[in-house]
């Protein structure tokens, strides 16, 4: 099932907009001018944020954006693609990362490292209201837990919240039980939860679990559901270190909301993905993408790990740290790597694609040339202190993507060298759809929405017109 999108563009004449990029004052730093694949550019958006996470855009064209220790910003975006009129919508310095808007674009929904809130948000003002507790339950006792809470308000299920929570600490063993609401993903009615709040491993619809920390998760434009996650630090196999390789970090499919069946497990912390199968000792038969037992017994090994767990559709280079996911209009995957932190020679800190086809990565599971950059940091060995670091993306309703960089404080946007967006309209950022089925207890009502870029290149003369995709 593909959605059919039917979006109202308000937008400048052409004549105007072309009149207005030719003035265009472009934001700078002292860093080094992004890396950039052929055919694309970058610019700074915005910058002065103390530590942007997760954005969100709006149904009538604001972005709003997750400002960690701060709250939640709302900008609009003027004729050069730079964010203006800053505003503190929501001032709580608790919220950490997770956001997301109800398809209708009329509730609000971010996390603390505890709790989900929801909050009455009108589009046109940007004021909200009537916050309600939702989900309790998710802090994390040990000191190198993951803090990040992140959300989803699915597109086929409007009603439906998704929440990924991630393990409380490198190796948690805790979460060898899914009734430990750790490394795990899991789906609320919003209807239910907005009337008694609940706690996380006592309910919901688990998508998966034996997932380390699964920071990004999206629905692509098959309504099918997807994630990326940051694997094991310091991992040994057999008592020998392994790590500066591997695990893989990976990308993983967890099916569709729409259907009920039971999600397995993804294998953490038994079994982790192979990257460089050659630096794992007695690797016998793996290659990328298998799973691998760090200690090999009679209770867990290579062969037990291959049978009982689910296998990352794609994997990538390990250390990378993805921490973002969104499908284009025409179905290609997009990703932010936030980048390591604790390997000798840096890597990620990049935003890289990933073909898809028929709903599927169009490379092999065991495939290391899936991720094609798109923008990097040219000097790695100046990272983490003096590069931008990808966290958060969004797409526009012109195919832009933006994208926020938590360790500068920026917000970027990415689009094709004549000024166009990377792709075709995506569903990400508005949609009307069909009404889905039931699941797993009931019939969520069809979902709409409106947006307004604030420039797109593609501009229809006169206001008010109605746009059809497929």
């Amino acid at each position: 099932m593909r959605w059919t999108a039917q979006v109202l563009f308000v937008a400048p004449l052409l004549a105007a907009s072309a009149l207005a990029q030719t003035s265009c004052t472009k934001l700078t730093n002292d860093l080094p001018a992004p890396s950039m694949a052929p055919g694309y550019i970058s610019d700074i958006a915005s910058r002065g944020l103390k530590y942007p996470r997760g954005i969100q855009w709006d149904t009538t064209g604001h972005l709003l954006v997750v400002d960690r220790g701060v709250g939640i910003f709302r900008f609009s975006v003027d004729s050069c693609l730079q964010l203006q009129d800053r505003r503190l919508i929501i001032n709580d310095t608790e919220l950490n990362h997770g956001i997301s808007m109800s398809p209708d674009g009329k509730t609000l929904f971010a996390t603390t490292n505890d709790v989900a809130y929801s909050w009455s948000y009108d589009p046109d003002t940007g004021d909200v209201d009537d916050r309600k507790t939702l989900v309790t339950g998710m802090a994390n006792t040990e000191e190198d837990g993951h803090v990040t809470r992140t959300l989803l308000s699915p597109i086929s299920k409007p009603d439906w919240l998704i929440i990924s929570v991630g393990s409380q600490s490198n190796i948690d063993v805790s979460t060898l039980s899914v009734n430990s609401g750790k490394a795990q993903i899991r789906a609320f009615n919003v209807s239910e939860v907005s009337k008694k709040p609940v706690v996380f491993h006592n309910s919901g619809f688990i998508l998966g679990w034996g997932l380390r920390n699964s920071v990004g998760i999206t629905e692509d434009n098959e309504a099918q559901l997807w994630s990326v996650e940051n694997s094991v630090d310091g991992v040994m196999r057999n008592g020998e270190e392994i790590h500066e390789n591997n695990p893989a970090e990976e990308l993983n499919f967890h099916g569709s909301l729409l259907d009920s069946s039971p999600r397995g497990n993804y294998g953490y912390p038994n079994c982790y993905a192979v990257w460089a199968a050659d630096e794992i000792p007695d690797h016998t038969g793996l290659q990328t993408g298998d799973q691998f037992a760090q200690v090999e017994n009679s209770t867990v090994n290579d062969i037990i790990c291959a049978e009982r767990y689910q296998p990352p559709r794609i994997s990538f280079h390990a250390h990378q740290a993805p921490l973002d996911i969104k499908f284009d209009g025409d179905g290609q995957a997009w990703i932010s790597f936030h980048g390591s932190w604790n390997r000798a020679e840096p890597i990620g800190y990049r935003v890289v694609t990933v073909a898809f086809a028929n709903g599927q990565p169009k490379e092999a599971n065991n495939s290391q040339s899936a991720a094609i950059e798109i923008m990097a940091n040219p000097d790695l060995s100046q990272c983490q202190t003096s590069c931008f670091r990808p966290a958060g993306l969004a797409f526009d309703t012109a195919g832009h993507l933006w994208m926020s960089s938590d360790a500068t404080g920026e917000i970027y946007v990415i689009r094709k060298d004549d000024g166009s967006g990377v792709a075709a309209f995506t569903s990400n950022a508005a949609v009307s759809g069909p009404t889905p089925g039931p699941t797993p207890s009931d019939k969520p009502s069809s979902a709409s929405g409106v947006v307004v870029s604030g420039w797109l290149v593609t501009v229809m003369v006169g206001l008010g017109m109605l746009v059809y995709m497929l």
